[in-house]
């Protein structure tokens, strides 16, 4: 009879990663190999978010309603690990209310949580390099975040060296992928322009109620205008239930060139800003306040 062994969260989450990126070779590991290590991953993603949340009070991630008897056992110490916990995408809600800077990556999480799902449930038709590359991305992303702002260590203290390690190779590897893979892809539009053909991009509203600016356009070189959402990174005593502070963030979300040329991917705009990506989203925030301001009058 198998030994009954209880770990901790965090434990799972260690050995869940390490197993995940044997799985995960940039471009020595075949379909199923991806598909695999991407689900692995992401159990082991789901088991570290659930941690932060476990850290700050254990019957946070209870799948019922917490009773007082709960309150009993948890005094007595009782670590309830024979109770069903939540989901991931409650996990993800709750860590991103108690440690508000995580809601930078809210939007990126719930969408591989999506794809995790589709591996789960689907069959049919799956973009396996796609799959690979945004997961990879995103998680290393997440994990960095989660060990820094809910934790207050390096990743690698959390995970050990050669399991961030691998994480964060993988990450480079495949955000280097993006970037080649769009420049190549604006090379290509600026010739179909030149020829006086229409591009084959999503067509693109802006929303009026969307902070906007005009940047220049990577294929016709004149303006293209790029509209914004606006996060709030809020600093927050939990033991005071006071807010330290508040600041906007801005997030580019859609671009639009009158050529014809669009990105409805805020990861692609942030990878064609390249360098200026910093200094655009600054003058945004800039221009928001002095709207603000011009209004009080």
């Amino acid at each position: 009879m198998a030994e009954k062994l209880y770990m901790e969260f965090i434990d799972y989450a260690k050995g869940l990663y390490s197993k995940a990126l044997q799985l995960l070779e940039p471009g020595n590991c075949d379909d199923f190999s991806v598909i695999s290590g991407s689900l692995i991953l992401m159990v082991g993603l789901e088991k570290l978010t659930k941690s932060i949340i476990y850290k700050i009070n254990p019957l946070m991630v209870l799948i019922e309603k917490p009773d007082f008897s709960d309150l009993i056992k948890l005094t007595q110490g009782d670590k309830f690990s024979n109770r069903n916990t939540i989901s991931f995408e409650k996990a993800l809600e709750r860590a991103v209310e108690l440690y508000p800077k995580l809601n930078l990556y809210q939007k990126d999480i719930k969408s591989i949580i999506e794809d995790r799902n589709l591996l789960m449930h689907n069959f049919g038709y799956i973009d396996i390099g796609k799959l690979e590359q945004k997961i990879q991305i995103k998680v290393a992303d997440f994990t960095e975040a989660i060990c820094r702002e809910a934790m207050n260590y390096e990743p690698e203290e959390i995970l050990g060296n050669e399991t961030w390690f691998r994480l964060e190779k993988n990450r480079s590897a495949y955000k280097q992928a993006e970037v080649l893979e769009l420049q190549s892809r604006i090379k290509h539009l600026r010739r179909l322009l030149s020829q006086g053909e229409s591009l084959p991009c999503d067509p693109v509203n802006i929303p009026k109620d969307k902070v906007q600016k005009y940047i220049d356009c990577p294929v016709c070189e004149e303006g293209a205008l790029v509209a914004f959402d606006i996060d709030w990174d809020i600093d927050v005593d939990h033991r005071e239930g006071v807010v330290l502070s508040a600041y906007p963030i801005s997030v580019p979300i859609l671009l639009k060139c009158d050529c014809g040329f669009t990105l409805t991917d805020y990861e692609e705009i942030e990878v064609m800003l390249g360098d200026k990506y910093d200094e655009v989203c600054g003058t945004v925030i800039s221009q928001m306040h002095e709207d603000e301001h011009l209004e009080e009058y």
